[in-house]
Order: structure tokens, then C-alpha cells, then sequence
């Protein structure tokens, strides 16, 4: 069972980036509601191809596996690679890039420094978040070093305290859910009691609470935003998980808010299928989902 969550929440990342790519930048209610992979969106992208927050996780596992383990500074490596070459990306050039990413990569090409110096909380985007799943998956058998390394994962590129603690909070989610806690566990008072005891000794960034909190579940959609502040992204992730009951509809929920469409579907995919694991994802959707062999390459290796 946890090995097919372990695949669930990396299959998950790369079919919610897929499915929200066509409609990102798109304000909800403007565009035909999401069903299935489509073609089209900014990057003319077709239907069942991924952009950056797959080819990123995927580039964090590959540095997984050579590495034996958490290395910055091969990470960076790799994420340079695929800023220049197309590297583990769907198409061969570095898709949907964004301006955070793009400016560290081209100070590490510069210092060759791993870990970024831009820690403004203006700058708490959700390009750490969208990535996380192998670092979780990796260390999913213990959780210290799971949230540890989750936190570094993040300050490769985003090292924003908001951002950070988003990673490291969805990294205590995702162990819990790989070593099989139900979706209802989750929310529940006993949870978010042990969420705070755990991190008494380094609490959360305050901007977290009202998410830890689950606040979100008693928002309606049109009070969930779905930019890419790391927040919003993680809060509507959850809010879309939390809502629905089956992986089909967690990433359809996340995907059909519009905006960062693709991250929020990459984050929500992350929860979503490391709940409910690998055989209750979609066969048709595992089948169309472009570069497959590539994944379960990567994959297989990292599950070792």
C-alpha cells in the first residue's frame, strides 16, 4: 500500500500540472470547465504535457538517486540543465519557468552558491511547493528528516519563511498520508493538534495558521484564490482535496479555479494521490499523460 501511495503522489504531481496547464493564467468561470487533458493554454502546449513543476520534481528525484540522498547543490545542477538544455522536461524546453526560478538559477550559475539569498517574505511563491513530492517520497519512513529536508528543498530557490514552512507542513501531511492516514484523518481537531505540538520547538510562519487551522473549510470557492502565493496555493490544494472524494474530482475541483491553474493541480495531486494511491488514479489519465516512461524511469529508481 505505501508503495502505490509513494507512486500515487508522484503520478499526481505530474497529471494535476498536465490537467491545469491549458487553463492557467485563466480566471475561473472564463473557460469550458476542465474534464480531461486538452491541448492549447500559453505555451500551446498538447494535451497531456507538463510544464515546469514536473520537470522540476522530476530533475529533485534524478538528483535523489545519483546523490543517495539530499544534495543542493546537484539539485541546482540539474535545475540548471533544465533551464538550459530542456533537461527532464516534456518538451524539451524549460516550460513555464518563472521569474523567481530564473533569477536563482542565474545567480547559482554565477556563485555556484545552492541556497538562494532572496528571503523577503514578498517573494513566498509556490514554486517549492509544487516540486516536493520526491523529497517526501524519499524520506517518507521518517518523518524528522522528511520536513527537515523539505525545508531545504525549498531554500534552493525559495527561501521566504512563508514559503519554507509551506513546504514543511505539507511535507508532514504527505508523510502521514503515505504511511496511510485517511483523507478524514487529516482534518481532523486531533491532527492540527499534533501539527502544532510537533513544530512547538520551530512554530510555523503565522501565515500558515489559518490553514493549519482549516479555515478553508467553510469557504465557498469564490473565497479561495488560486495565484501562485504559496498560500493561496497550498490553502486551495487542501480546500479541493477536502471538498471532494475520489482523485478524479480533487484535481478537477483544483484545476477548474482558474489562475495558477497547473501548480494548484500539482499540489493538489500531490495529496490527492498519495491518499488515495496509484490504483485509484484515472487509467485513461495515467494512459495519456505524456512522457510516462520518463516518470516511471525516474520513479522505479527513486522507490528502490
Amino acid at each position: 500500500m505505501k508503495a502505490d501511495r509513494k507512486r500515487g503522489c508522484m503520478y499526481g504531481l505530474a497529471i494535476g500540472d498536465a490537467m491545469g496547464a491549458p487553463v492557467e493564467f485563466h480566471k475561473r468561470g472564463t473557460f469550458e470547465p476542465v474534464t480531461g487533458y486538452r491541448s492549447g493554454g500559453k505555451f500551446g502546449l498538447d494535451a497531456g504535457e507538463w510544464t515546469d513543476d514536473t520537470a522540476m520534481a522530476l530533475c529533485l528525484a534524478q538528483s535523489i538517486i545519483d546523490s543517495m540522498g539530499f544534495d543542493p547543490v546537484d539539485q541546482m545542477e540539474k535545475f540548471l540543465s533544465w533551464m538550459e538544455e530542456g533537461y527532464m522536461s516534456c518538451t524539451g524546453k524549460p516550460i513555464g519557468m518563472g521569474k523567481i526560478i530564473m533569477r536563482t538559477l542565474i545567480r547559482y550559475r554565477r556563485t555556484r552558491q545552492p541556497y538562494t539569498d532572496i528571503c523577503h517574505e514578498k517573494f513566498s511563491g509556490n514554486g517549492s511547493l509544487m516540486r516536493l513530492a520526491p523529497v517526501v517520497v524519499y524520506y517518507a519512513d521518517d518523518l524528522d528528516r522528511a520536513v527537515y529536508y523539505a525545508a531545504l528543498s525549498s531554500k534552493t530557490t525559495h527561501a521566504s519563511p512563508i514559503a519554507v514552512d509551506a513546504c514543511r507542513f505539507m511535507a508532514y501531511v504527505i508523510v502521514h498520508l503515505l504511511q496511510g492516514a485517511s483523507k478524514q484523518e487529516i482534518f481532523t481537531d486531533a491532527f492540527r493538534k499534533g501539527v502544532v505540538e510537533y513544530f512547538e520547538d520551530a512554530p510555523l510562519h503565522e501565515s500558515l495558521l489559518p490553514v493549519i487551522n482549516g479555515d478553508f473549510r467553510v469557504k465557498c470557492s469564490n473565497a479561495i484564490p488560486s495565484s501562485g502565493y504559496v498560500i493561496h496555493s497550498l490553502e486551495a490544494a487542501l480546500w479541493s482535496f477536502y471538498y471532494t472524494d475520489t482523485f478524479e474530482e480533487a484535481i478537477l475541483k483544483a484545476v477548474n479555479l482558474g489562475e495558477d491553474a497547473d501548480t494548484v493541480g500539482a499540489i493538489t495531486g500531490q495529496l490527492a494521490g498519495a491518499c488515495y494511491g496509484l490504483e485509484n488514479i484515472p487509467h485513461q489519465w495515467i494512459q495519456e499523460l505524456k512522457q510516462t516512461k520518463l516518470i516511471v524511469t525516474v520513479l522505479d529508481e527513486l522507490l528502490k
